[in-house]
């Protein structure tokens, strides 16, 4: 964990009121009370009313820029992770795995572990376009840093206030405004294990002219961020990496307990796959007394076992080390922005506005090489080593008479390395516009209007793309009769077919002759027998896939704000009001590379035509809102005031047809002291553009059948009566065992039907501010949020296992389709449905002091403090899947600790200020409950969980001549590293492709100094 030293000194700020007793704590008014303070008319996130001496009656909590400048850190979701309600985010160590190809670079903000979905985030307070196709979620790396004035976040309710999308809450940057100078920022930081270096350097100015009326600002910003490889770090180094698999002591006899242990894992290094190799496991004859069947290495030398552990892993041996399985720690990301932004008075009371902004995101990710399973090597294979062809040839061979195989040959299990590791490059282009209107008609009553236009671009170039078609020709190999050379066997004949992968990626006729013959000259042969493919032959089967997306966004709102002082006044003051109305459209587009849309690459059989389909889709929105701000009660005993806010927003889709969300909320002030308040909401989502638009593609799966007589008592009360009735027999009577060998295959894709998701929040709390001690500020706040109706995409197993396992009749049970005869399953359908429910709830506490020494009677002035704590306490987070299925909890997990903390301490005094960050949450589960209840001797102890996330961060900064600023600091200076064995092979045996890192990331301790410089 990384602490961002001056995020809690900011999140402490959970509303205005407690922003307007901050404000008192000023070093000449130190023992003032804070209701002698007069505030400036405020805008806090979660409405738009302009209120004097304005309450949230939700808890906001803010983030300054000084705060993101003190953590040292140049991007904003390492930052906001820190905030308690944005633990569960997703940065770039999170999609740095071979299976979020389309995703690898972007960061997308999770608030209360809800999902990036539901989390709406906005720039001053407007909609900013999506950064990931066919959904709603902005890439932050598109916010530049330098911009950053605080940033607001609100906890649920969100809805009838900005719109969809803000079910758990909303997350809106704040950016400076009328800037008049040039402040410029330059940053570099590395890390003292190597790799993950950054450079950043940014620019702000601004300048008014015509006497004040007009202002102009702009901004450049550059950041870099270099990636980290796995041979960078011990933990994930090859051959010294430590990765949990199945204790070796189940499997093989004579093993010592004291070198093993007695548990069912056990932590192992050289781990590896028993039926794949670098340069091929060759499967030549049946009589192999290895574990996988495997007979000889690719070179021709025997195959070795090493020490079997379950699964596809064993300790040592012939097999592939999974350790080379490992993508890059993190991604590397270049980024820059440019920004400018002007207003203009047209007279005292109006003015226009407008902002543009480029921002341009490069991720460069090196991945995974392909593999392959069961490569079909026919015998005349001249790169065939003789000792493999004779053992082929001989009794019990696979090349004999009597062989299952359709010719004679031998088959090949192999990791491509040779063939090179597919890298990834990421450019995505955000273009973003914002143009309007605004001023005031009367003293009381102002207005805005304005349209903001959002596009996004995407360039997905994956390098080393391996073309399968090209691929399976290469290693079908003969010799050439009339040369004696070894060419391609396509190169004599283009009509000649390779078998390919016998285990699912066999070549169809018409994909061939449609796609390969035609372009066959220039097949380079390759020698699958060892790690021996040539350059040439790389560059004849590798090319550039190349896919790309295009997101746009139009946005027109406007309103009018403010109260009835002028003509009508309740006796505790005017009504505050907002009307206005807001027209949306959205529209994404994604297209696959061409290699896609064949289904020719990724080891995907080429029969899979139209595997890659392109994806578009577009809905557009009409909405009315408005809001009230009532006062009630004013300056009475126990009241000094009492206020009800409510709002309601009328939502017309073009997708999903109308929705009306509301909230409805109140701030009790008793006394100086102490302030209460509450809020009740109603939120929607509507289902995005990939939910609904996705188009319908051809997918295969592996079905595990819970009507099997194995299977069928292991559901629900349910499962059996419901399986006799689609039956027509008892499984368990007939011993009905579904044979089902290979895949299924079905469609996956969008689903039109979708309705919105409903959200209801509550929140209650307090404030308090005492006036015995000027400058500080507590607050204490509970919350809830139950969504229901949510969207889920479901694999084709959860389909048939909800069908049988809930009452009938069920919508999942339309999904899918048996077999007349055979009554297997032959079909069926993964759409996205509302059935899910989520629910979490939990504590936030913040506090905020700050003070001088003198204050308390020190004579000497040593400068002034600042103390903060924000700190949270989930209680449930829970998720339902199905109506009628009983609710998993989700809390304890990692990405959901139950408890999380931030501490911060600032001194400043003249010229210097030094400041101390601690980041906290408790340890999470490395393993379910029912796994603990089941297995207690599955793990050692110290194992169950993961470390508690312990970092400690410092800055120290120092005013040279009132303009520049010279700082440096440490982020996690005692080095928490992660977890033992959190990468690797999990609890099966199978490996885990990921980059996981757990309590912490990879980057370690990190060092930065910087300069600031103002004018």
């Amino acid at each position: 964990m990384i602490f961002k030293p001056s995020l809690l000194a900011s999140s402490i700020l959970s509303s205005a009121a407690a922003l307007a007793a901050l404000a008192a704590a000023q070093p000449a008014a130190a023992q003032d009370a804070a209701a002698d303070v007069a505030v400036e008319e405020l805008v806090v996130t979660g409405s738009r009313i302009r209120l004097q001496d304005f309450t949230a009656p939700a808890p906001v909590s803010t983030v300054t820029g000084e705060a993101i400048e003190r953590s040292g850190l140049t991007n904003v979701t390492d930052l906001m992770q820190s905030y308690p309600a944005l633990v569960g985010s997703t940065d770039s160590q999170d999609l740095a795995n071979a299976g979020n190809r389309g995703s690898v670079g972007l960061n997308l903000l999770n608030l209360r572990n809800l999902g990036e979905k539901r989390t709406l985030v906005l720039v001053d307070g407007r909609r900013h376009v999506a950064g990931d196709p066919g959904t709603s979620s902005v890439d932050t790396n598109a916010i530049p840093v330098a911009l950053i004035d605080r940033v607001e976040v609100l906890t649920g309710g969100a809805s009838a206030v900005y719109g969809a999308d803000g079910v758990s809450g909303v997350v809106n940057f704040i950016t400076k405004k009328n800037f008049e100078g040039l402040d410029v920022r330059t940053q570099y930081g590395w890390s003292d294990l190597g790799g993950g270096e950054t450079a950043f350097i940014s620019a702000v100015g601004g300048k008014n002219f015509l006497d004040g009326r007009a202002n102009v600002t702009a901004a450049l910003e550059y950041s870099n961020t270099d990636a980290i490889d796995p041979r960078d770090r011990k933990f994930s180094r090859p051959g010294s990496r430590e990765v949990l698999v199945n204790n070796p002591m189940r499997y093989n006899d004579g093993l010592d307990a004291s070198v093993w242990g007695t548990y069912d894992l056990s932590f192992a290094r050289d781990v590896r796959y028993i039926d794949t190799a670098t340069g091929g496991a060759v499967f030549s004859n049946n009589n192999s007394d290895s574990i996988s069947g495997a007979n000889f290495q690719g070179n021709g030398q025997p195959w070795r076992d090493g020490l079997y552990a379950g699964g596809f892993s064993m300790i040592g041996g012939s097999g592939t080390p999974t350790d080379l399985f490992q993508t890059e720690l993190l991604p590397g990301l270049e980024r820059w922005t440019g920004y400018v932004a002007g207003t203009f008075e047209l007279t005292d009371n109006h003015r226009l506005f407008g902002e543009f902004k480029y921002n341009n995101a490069r991720t460069s990710f090196t991945s995974q090489p392909t593999f392959d399973y069961g490569i079909f090597v026919p015998i005349d294979n001249p790169f065939m080593p003789e000792s493999i062809r004779e053992s082929a040839l001989a009794p019990g061979g696979l090349a004999t008479a009597d062989s299952w195989l359709p010719d004679p040959g031998v088959l090949v299990g192999r990791d491509n390395f040779d063939l090179g590791q597919v890298r990834r490059d990421v450019e995505r282009e955000t273009f973003r516009s914002v143009i309007g209107l605004e001023g005031d008609f009367t003293p009381d009553i102002a207005y805005s209007l304005s349209y903001t236009y959002g596009q996004t671009k995407e360039d997905n170039r994956e390098l080393n793309n391996r073309n399968n078609l090209r691929w399976f020709a290469a290693i079908d190999a003969v010799r050439d009769p009339a040369s004696g050379n070894i060419v391609c066997r396509s190169s004599l004949d283009p009509s000649a077919i390779p078998y390919g992968d016998l285990y699912g990626n066999g070549i169809d006729a018409a994909a061939w002759a449609g796609a390969y013959a035609p372009n066959a000259s220039g097949c380079v042969p390759v020698n699958i027998f060892g790690e021996s493919v040539s350059d040439e032959a790389r560059a004849w089967i590798n090319g550039v896939a190349r896919s790309s997306a295009k997101i746009e966004q139009h946005v027109l709102n406007g309103y009018v704000s403010g109260n009835t002082e002028a003509f009508f006044r309740l006796p505790a003051g005017p009504v505050g009001f907002v009307l206005g109305a807001e027209y949306r459209k959205e529209k994404s587009r994604f297209t696959p590379s061409d290699e896609e849309l064949l289904g020719a690459q990724y080891g995907y059989d080429v029969t899979w035509l139209g595997q890659g389909a392109i994806s578009t889709g577009a809905f557009d929105v009409y909405e009315l809102f408005g809001e009230l701000a009532v006062p009630v009660l004013r300056d009475l005993p126990f009241v000094q005031s009492l206020d009800v806010n409510a709002a309601y927003r009328f939502s017309d889709y073009s997708t999903i047809s109308t929705t009306n969300t509301w909230n409805l909320g109140g701030q009790w002030r008793v006394n100086d002291d102490l302030m209460i308040r509450g809020s009740r909401a109603r939120a929607v989502r509507a289902p995005n553009i990939n939910e609904l638009f996705l188009p319908q593609t051809q997918t295969f799966r592996t079905i595990t059948d819970p009507c099997d007589y194995r299977n069928v008592e292991a559901g629900s009360q349910y499962r059996l009566a419901n399986c006799i009735a689609d039956l027509g027999f008892d499984p368990i009577a007939t011993q009905f065992i579904n044979t089902t060998s290979s895949s299924v295959e079905g469609v996956v894709g969008g689903n039109p039907d979708l309705g919105p998701e409903k959200g209801d929040t509550w929140t209650l709390g307090a404030v308090f501010t005492p006036r015995f001690a000027p400058g500080l500020s507590l607050s204490l706040d509970w919350y809830r949020i139950r969504l229901t109706d949510a969207v889920n995409l479901f694999t084709a197993n959860t389909i048939i296992e909800s069908c049988y396992d809930l009452e009938q009749p069920n919508d999942f049970c339309n999904l899918f389709t048996r077999d007349a005869s055979t009554r297997f399953v032959d079909s069926f359908q993964e759409y996205s449905v509302n059935v899910s429910k989520y629910e979490t709830e939990g504590f936030d506490f913040v506090a905020q002091y700050r003070f001088r020494p003198t204050d308390f009677g020190l004579s000497r002035d040593i400068g002034e403090f600042q103390l903060a704590l924000a700190a949270n306490r989930t209680t449930k987070l829970e998720f339902t899947e199905v109506e009628g299925a009983d609710p998993s909890s989700e809390l304890g997990y990692v990405g959901a600790p139950k408890w999380q903390a931030n501490f911060d301490l600032t001194w400043m005094w003249n010229d210097l200020m030094v400041n101390y960050g601690f980041n906290w949450f408790d340890e999470t589960k490395r393993y379910t409950d029912e796994r603990r209840a089941s297995s207690p001797n599955y793990v050692p102890e110290e194992y169950w969980y993961y470390s508690e996330r312990a970092t400690h961060d410092i800055q120290v900064q120092y005013n040279l001549q009132d303009r520049y600023a010279l700082y440096g600091g440490v982020n996690n200076f005692t080095n928490q590293l992660p977890d033992r064995g959190t990468t690797g092979v999990n609890s099966t045996g199978a490996a885990a492709f990921t980059s996981g890192a757990t309590p912490v990331g990879p980057l370690g301790r990190f060092f930065y100094v910087g300069l600031k410089a103002s004018f």
